[in-house]
């Protein structure tokens, strides 16, 4: 029997509730995890809102990503044995204990040196902004890297990731404290929004007028003609995700003026449909990792009593980088 937050019904957070919860012994192909993590991501405050495309009726246990100890194996597991430290991608991680499919690209075994929490906070952030950037959007040393929404989870992990691909980075958030996290993590420049009234203006101002090669968009806007006059000639917009509410709206004609490509970046399923490429994306960022290149921002940790207040932090924007659910032990 394990112990799990509880979405009770579709209203938000005030529905969770922490209740012990049955978790089966794993079948065939499958694992049963002791999670020691959990990381908190947008998609959980939509799902206890019914808002995710991928809708669960309650009750069930919300999470998508989490760390921990594997403690059971079903038949015809190879490659995990009992005691492996692994982080997931998958459903269900508020919860003590869990059981997850052998999926090649959403199950890795974690480096001994990287604690439960960043680990944890790993898989999705830094898997999609490796994604986006290096697979995607083929970002070489040199080059400029916008990157919006630059103190959240995924813009917090594609700032580090640009660094670490060689290019130069100038990072957008809201607000003074974010500033300073982009800051931290490497940012060369970084554009307050709340202090200019378009963005365009100001990314020519920090390039010479050329704009940038590469803008990965974490936030979205109704202004789609502003995003693209920041993205220079032969540049690449990522389509990453809509923080900000608004989705984008491009006409054609404006990817002529400048010969922009514009990118979808869909992690998930890309690593469900392409684990191998996954699994080379993953290496990768552990290389980083052990290199001290990359490292996640886990600003703020919860107790799993507390994993309602752990998604109003993102629900009310208030989150910098991480926000992470430590498991009883």
């Amino acid at each position: 029997m394990a112990l799990a937050a509880v979405c009770t019904a579709l209203t938000g957070e005030d529905s969770i509730e922490i209740q012990e919860w049955v978790v089966r012994e794993p079948g065939p192909g499958e694992l049963k995890v002791a999670v020691r993590a959990a990381s908190v991501n947008f998609p959980d405050v939509l799902m206890v809102r019914g808002l995710y495309q991928q809708r669960q009726e309650p009750p069930f246990v919300p999470g998508s990503e989490g760390a921990g100890i594997v403690t059971a194996v079903g038949d015809g597991v190879a490659g995990y044995a009992p005691g492996d430290r692994v982080l997931l991608i998958g459903g269900s991680t508020f919860a003590t204990e869990l059981v997850t499919r052998v999926s090649p690209g959403l199950l890795h075994r974690i480096p001994d040196e990287m604690p439960f929490a960043e680990a944890a906070a790993f898989a999705l952030t830094y898997g999609t902004a490796y994604n986006a950037l290096v697979t995607r959007g083929a970002v070489r040393a040199g080059e400029t890297v916008l990157v919006t929404g630059a103190a959240g989870g995924v813009g917090s992990a594609a700032v580090e990731v640009a660094k670490a691909s060689g290019a130069t980075v100038l990072a957008v958030v809201g607000g003074a404290e974010k500033a300073a996290l982009a800051r931290d993590l490497g940012a060369d420049a970084v554009i307050d929004h709340t202090t200019v009234d378009a963005l365009a203006p100001a990314v020519k101002d920090l390039t010479d007028g050329r704009g940038v090669d590469v803008f990965c968009d974490n936030v979205g806007g109704a202004d789609a003609r502003d995003l693209l006059r920041c993205v220079g000639w032969n540049g690449r917009f990522l389509v990453v995700g809509f923080a900000g509410g608004e989705i984008p709206v491009f006409k054609a004609n404006q990817t002529i003026l400048k010969c922009i490509s514009i990118v979808g970046v869909a992690y998930g399923m890309s690593a469900i449909l392409d684990p191998t490429t996954a699994r080379r994306e993953i290496d990768a960022l552990f290389g980083w990792y052990r290199e001290g290149k990359v490292r996640p921002a886990v600003t703020a940790r919860f107790p799993l009593a507390q994993t309602a207040d752990a998604l109003r932090v993102l629900q009310e924007r208030r989150a910098l980088g991480k926000v992470v659910v430590e498991m009883p032990v």
